[in-house]
C-alpha cells in the first residue's frame, strides 16, 4: 500500500510539473501576434517606437482579433502618441501598454527597460504575471549600444523570467546594423532568453528561441 502511495505521489508531480510547463512554455499565436503588431502600426505608430504589453493571454492565442472596441480599451493612441516624439525621451505608462519614441542619447528600448527592476517593463511585469507579454520594436535592437547595455540585456532577463506567454518582436534592421556580419550572433542574446520574431504587414516568421540553434536568415538579412 505504502509503495502505491509512493508512486501515486511521483505520478501526480509529474503530471503538475507537466501542466506548470506547458504554461510556461506556451508561445503567442504567431497569426495573432501579426494582428497584434498591424494594431500597434495603425494606432501608435509615429517614428520610430518601441512599446510593449502586459494583456490576458487569450488576447494572445488562436483566433483573437484585436481592434479598438476590445483591445488596450484604457491606452488610447491620442494618449500615447504624444509620447512618442523625434528625440524624445518620455516614457508612456499606461494600464496595459508602455511606449517611448527613439531619442539620440537613447532608444526605445533602452528607455523602457531602464532603470532595471524598477522600469516601465518592471512595473508593467508585475502587473499580470500569467498573461501575455509582447515587447515590439519598429527597428531592431542596435549592436552597439543596446545589445551591449546591460541595462538591455537585464530587461531581456525580467522577460524570461515572466511565467506567461511571452514574445519579442521587430519590423526593420537597424540602418547602422544592416551589414554586420555578426548580427544573427547579437539577435541571440534576445532569442536565447525570449522567442524571436520579425513582423510585417504581411505577417511574422520565428526567428527563433531558447534552445534555438541559429537564427532565421530572413530575420537578419534584408
Amino acid at each position: 500500500m505504502e509503495v502505491f502511495a509512493a508512486r501515486l505521489r511521483v505520478l501526480l508531480g509529474i503530471i503538475l510539473l507537466s501542466c506548470i510547463q506547458s504554461v510556461v512554455n506556451e508561445n503567442v499565436d504567431i497569426n495573432t501576434l501579426s494582428r497584434i503588431q498591424r494594431f500597434f502600426h495603425n494606432n501608435y505608430e509615429n517614428g520610430q517606437y518601441g512599446v510593449a504589453i502586459n494583456v490576458p493571454k487569450e488576447q494572445c492565442q488562436s483566433g483573437f482579433k484585436p481592434s479598438t472596441n476590445n483591445f488596450l480599451l484604457k491606452d488610447k493612441s491620442e494618449n500615447v502618441k504624444p509620447f512618442i516624439q523625434p528625440d524624445s525621451k518620455y516614457v508612456y505608462r499606461g494600464t496595459e501598454l508602455i511606449a517611448a519614441g527613439r531619442h539620440k542619447e537613447a532608444h526605445s528600448e533602452y528607455l523602457l527597460m531602464n532603470p532595471p527592476k524598477t522600469s516601465a517593463l518592471s512595473n508593467l511585469l508585475n502587473k499580470k504575471k500569467d498573461g501575455c507579454v509582447v515587447f515590439y520594436t519598429l527597428l531592431s535592437p542596435c549592436v552597439d549600444k543596446c545589445l551591449n547595455s546591460d541595462v538591455v540585456i537585464e530587461g531581456l532577463k525580467e522577460l524570461k523570467a515572466y511565467q506567461g506567454i511571452k514574445a519579442f518582436a521587430y519590423t526593420h534592421i537597424y540602418e547602422n546594423d544592416q551589414n554586420n556580419k555578426d548580427l544573427h550572433t547579437k539577435l541571440k542574446k534576445i532569442s536565447d532568453r525570449v522567442p524571436l520574431y520579425r513582423c510585417n504587414q504581411q505577417g511574422c516568421i520565428f526567428c527563433a528561441g531558447p534552445g534555438s540553434k541559429k537564427v532565421t536568415k530572413a530575420c537578419y538579412k534584408n
